[in-house]
């Protein structure tokens, strides 16, 4: 039944937020509107899509199509695997900050280097690269040896 159902029981909680939260959520939404455009358009590219977790004004999904994670403004996709592992969703959600500080210019600053860095290895981590740096800090991940930089040491 749909009252037994995750995105239900959270949208369930949102309508019990007071008038500021709205506003916030909407100047949010706004502020960040190019990367929420963008979201908005790939979501049916991405397979079965199912909310993992609202946190922060922003919806956290894991999908069937998805292969490793993208922050885009008040969305979070992450692959079925990745939505699983706090450590991935925190790393997202600190990416998410990032949305919030730099609005519509996030995808100049953030969005474009990230995934370039993603496909093209600028560093000899992916974590050292100075977007996921940031990401980590936001989302409070430890040092992780493997990179000597923040990240994924918390479950």
């Amino acid at each position: 039944m749909l009252r037994n159902n995750y995105l239900y029981k959270n949208f369930e909680k949102m309508e019990k937020k007071g008038f500021l939260w709205w506003l916030v959520f909407v100047l949010s939404f706004i502020w960040q509107l190019p990367q929420n455009i963008v979201a908005i358009v790939m979501m049916p590219f991405l397979g079965k899509l199912k909310l993992i977790k609202v946190d922060n004004y922003c919806f956290a999904f894991s999908g069937t199509g998805m292969a490793g994670g993208i922050s885009l403004g008040n969305f979070i996709f992450l692959s079925e695997y990745m939505g699983k592992i706090d450590r991935y969703v925190a790393h997202e959600m600190g990416h998410v900050v990032d949305s919030h500080i730099w609005g519509p210019f996030y995808l100049i600053i953030i969005g474009i280097p990230s995934i370039l860095n993603a496909a093209f290895n600028f560093t000899d981590c992916y974590y050292d690269f100075y977007t996921e740096r940031w990401a980590n800090k936001h989302a409070g991940l430890g040092v992780n040896e493997y990179c000597r930089t923040y990240f994924l040491d918390r479950e």
